[in-house]
C-alpha cells in the first residue's frame, strides 16, 4: 500500500514564507541593478515581488536588513548567477569566466560602486563580505584540480590571481560601453580606443593567471 505523506499547515507557511524571501530578494536584485541600492525604497521592492509593503516588513525590519539577506542570498548563489562553476576558473579555458564576471561588474556597476562604499564604511556589510569571501576562497581552493594544489604556494597564488582577474572586472566596467574615436594606426598609450586596451588586458590576465597557477 502506497503511504501519502501529507505536509503539515506549518510546513506550508514556512515553505510560503521562503517563497516571499525569494521573491523580494529577486525583485531587490532587478532593482538595485536599475537604480543602485540608495535610490530603491521597500515599497518598491515589495511592489516588485507582488506583495504589499507591510508583508516586506513582516521579514524585514529595515531596507538595509532586507540588503544584508539579499547578499547572503546570493552569494551563497553565485555560481548559479554568474553561470560558470568554480571548477572552471582555472581549467584550460579561463576566457569563459574572466568574461562571465565582467558582464556581471557592468550589469551590477552602479550597486557594485555603492556596495564597495558600504563594505568601507559600513560594519555589517564589512563582516558580511569579509565572511563570505574567505569562505568562497577556501571553497575554491579546495575544488582546485590536485596538481595545481601540490605546487608550492598554490594557495597565495590564487589568492594573487583572483586580484589580477578582479582588477580586469573593474577595467572592464569603467571602459565598457564608451565610444572614443581614435585613429588606431596612430592611438598610443592611453589614447588607444578602450577596445583595444580592454582586449589587450584580457590576454594578458588569461596568460598571466594560466602560467601563475601552473608553473612550479
Amino acid at each position: 500500500m502506497t503511504v501519502i505523506q501529507r505536509r503539515t499547515d506549518r510546513e506550508i507557511v514556512q515553505q510560503r514564507a521562503l517563497r516571499t524571501r525569494e521573491k523580494l530578494f529577486s525583485s531587490a536584485l532587478v532593482l538595485y541593478a536599475e537604480k543602485g541600492y540608495h535610490n530603491t525604497t521597500v515599497d518598491e521592492i515589495a511592489k516588485g515581488a507582488g506583495v504589499s509593503t507591510g508583508i516586506a516588513y513582516r521579514y524585514f525590519k529595515n531596507k538595509k536588513e532586507l540588503l544584508t539577506e539579499a547578499l547572503t542570498f546570493y552569494f551563497e548563489k553565485i555560481e548559479d548567477l554568474v553561470g560558470i562553476s568554480a571548477e572552471s576558473l582555472f581549467a584550460n579555458d579561463i576566457s569563459a569566466i574572466l568574461a562571465a564576471f565582467a558582464e556581471i561588474h557592468v550589469k551590477y556597476r552602479t550597486f557594485h560602486e555603492e556596495l564597495e562604499g558600504l563594505r568601507h564604511g559600513d560594519e555589517d556589510v564589512r563582516r558580511l563580505y569579509a565572511g563570505f569571501h574567505g569562505k568562497a576562497m577556501a571553497e575554491l581552493y579546495e575544488k582546485l584540480p590536485e596538481e595545481i594544489r601540490r605546487k608550492p604556494h598554490a594557495r597565495e597564488k590564487m589568492d594573487i590571481a583572483v586580484g589580477i582577474m578582479e582588477n580586469y572586472c573593474h577595467a572592464y566596467m569603467e571602459w565598457a560601453g564608451t565610444e572614443q574615436q581614435y585613429d588606431s594606426a596612430s592611438a598610443t598609450g592611453a589614447e588607444k580606443p578602450a577596445n583595444e586596451r580592454i582586449e589587450f588586458m584580457r590576454e594578458e590576465v588569461i596568460r598571466t593567471v594560466s602560467r601563475l597557477m601552473r608553473e612550479d
